[in-house]
């Protein structure tokens, strides 16, 4: 007798993902391509070690690795795309020893009347103690299914996904060494 539902078959996507490594920096670019090979997005980022006293992104924490998500277009809206970069973000965040972390700075510059900040937001994206009184707003434009109005939020916010910053590089050191022992365990995400 089964005392656990059988496990569901990956769900294919329709999207191809290539990743090149930027020429000048150390950052990567992930191009996303539909079926027909016409490209659906993009996303430039990178892995970095956060030195900020000022904690602008965790709350918990002064210096920790974290994958930085620098550039995210998406040109098709609605179709996971977005979603799809946030995930990879997730794995790359794992696979470039960052523990899991990822932040952004969210902005408004490229589509005033449909900011990003309501994506990242609904991603589990969370905002700094800077600009925490523009959560509460934020959530409830997502709740009530509404636009953010002009004016209401800054144009950047920084926002972050948090998950190991306390202790990490005894984190960073065991997945080193699990990753040694292990790499086609990380050839696969």
């Amino acid at each position: 007798m089964l005392t656990f539902p059988p496990l569901k078959p990956h769900k294919m996507t329709e999207y191809l993902v290539t990743k090149t490594k930027s020429k000048k920096t150390d950052a990567f670019w992930y191009r996303m391509f539909d079926k027909t090979g016409r490209e659906v997005g993009k996303m430039k980022a990178y892995p970095q070690t956060i030195n900020d006293i000022s904690r602008q992104f965790s709350p918990n924490a002064d210096s920790y690795r974290s994958f930085y998500i620098d550039r995210l277009f998406s040109y098709l809206r609605n179709n996971g795309v977005g979603r799809a970069f946030i995930n990879i973000a997730k794995k790359e965040s794992l696979k470039e020893f960052c523990g899991g972390n990822i932040h952004v700075i969210s902005t408004n510059r490229f589509d005033r009347a449909n900011p990003s900040h309501i994506f990242y937001r609904k991603s589990g994206f969370s905002f700094n103690k800077y600009f925490s009184g523009y959560e509460k707003y934020i959530d409830d434009c997502i709740k009530n299914h509404t636009q953010i109005e002009s004016g209401k939020c800054p144009a950047d916010i920084p926002m972050f996904v948090e998950k190991c910053v306390i202790n990490q590089n005894a984190e960073i050191e065991k997945l080193y060494k699990f990753k040694v022992k292990f790499p086609e365990i990380f050839e696969w995400l």
